[in-house]
């Protein structure tokens, strides 16, 4: 397994070297000229996601694990993301893609276990595609917070019993991407690859939930930074009435870049932080039953955000 793991990520990083070259020739390009909302200094290339991407799945395929649906909701993602990046997509558009995606991946929940899961499943999809998209802000802020999530479900997978072999390569593609997407960074994610590493997390959750969906509840903790920032926006811009689909600078990684700290550093915090939650997902797991880990998940979640709120971080940009 540890091949593989390196192998996805030496496809990842091959990838974001060839697109620092292809990505100005065939016009993706993110220049931060004339923008408000971006924050970096140098042109990059939001196109290392397709990296991830294949790195994911070439390492699924030698592995003989290759998974049909999870690679149609993943293309779809993707195309739609390639889509956006060249020009903006309406937000209906985008939720109309995510929700085609949503739907592959439950639909490949085992026959038997039930719709309540299916349903479960397709909206942890969701979830998990807008909460990354949102919390892509920084270099290397949602790579770094995914790899740590995505160790923590390698880590459960382990614990539980279940395959972890997925995980693993979900966090080699990622580490891979992040060589070259660490501050200052020269490839972005992109929207296509803020929304496939949705995808991906959101399947790691249902791989390593064999119970069901009071594991996968508890899957879902190793989301932590990124459903902090998702609940902290939609509380923000319903307060301000603001529209829930439009871009501002007020998230907490903004809100925390503005009171000093530096890039690099909000990342850092970030990835400490998702390890933070991963911790009290395998502990939770690991020592109570299904539904208290469950609650107590949730529970953590619902006071870091209250934390959150109380720092502040629910105010728009100054």
């Amino acid at each position: 397994m540890a091949a593989l793991t390196l192998f996805a990520a030496a496809i990842s990083l091959a990838w974001a070297v060839v697109a620092v070259w292809i990505g100005p020739r065939v016009g993706y390009v993110d220049a931060p000229e004339g923008d408000p909302l971006k924050t970096h200094t140098r042109a990059a290339v939001p196109l290392g996601g397709v990296g991830v991407f294949v790195g994911v799945h070439a390492g699924l395929f030698l592995g003989d694990s290759f998974e049909p649906a999870l690679l149609a909701a993943s293309a779809v993602v993707v195309t739609v993301g390639l889509v956006d990046d060249r020009r903006p997509l309406p937000p209906l558009v985008r939720l109309a893609g995510w929700g085609v995606a949503a739907a592959i991946v439950a639909l490949d929940v085992p026959p038997g276990a039930g719709v309540t899961l299916g349903a479960l499943v397709a909206a942890a999809t969701v979830l998990s595609i807008a909460s990354v998209n949102l919390f892509d802000g920084l270099d290397g802020l949602a790579a770094s917070s995914a790899l740590v999530a995505a160790g923590g479900l390698a880590l459960l997978a382990v614990a539980r019993g279940a395959d972890h072999a997925f995980p693993l390569l979900l966090l080699g593609a990622l580490a891979g991407f992040l060589v070259l997407n660490w501050h200052p960074a020269r490839v972005f994610l992109g929207d296509s690859g803020a929304y496939v590493v949705g995808v991906l997390l959101a399947w790691g959750m249902m791989v390593v939930s064999p119970g069901g969906g009071t594991d996968l509840v508890v899957a879902a903790g190793v989301l932590g930074v990124f459903v902090i920032d998702l609940v902290l926006t939609i509380l923000r811009r319903l307060g301000h009435r603001q529209r829930l689909f439009a871009g501002d600078r007020s998230h907490v990684y903004d809100q925390m870049h503005r009171r000093g700290w530096p890039v690099a550093g909000v990342a850092i915090a970030a990835a400490a932080l998702q390890a933070a939650f991963v911790a009290v997902v395998l502990l939770a797991d690991r020592l109570l039953p299904a539904v208290a880990a469950a609650v107590t998940v949730a529970g953590v979640l619902a006071v870091a955000v209250g934390a959150f709120v109380l720092g502040g971080f629910t105010r728009t940009r100054d």
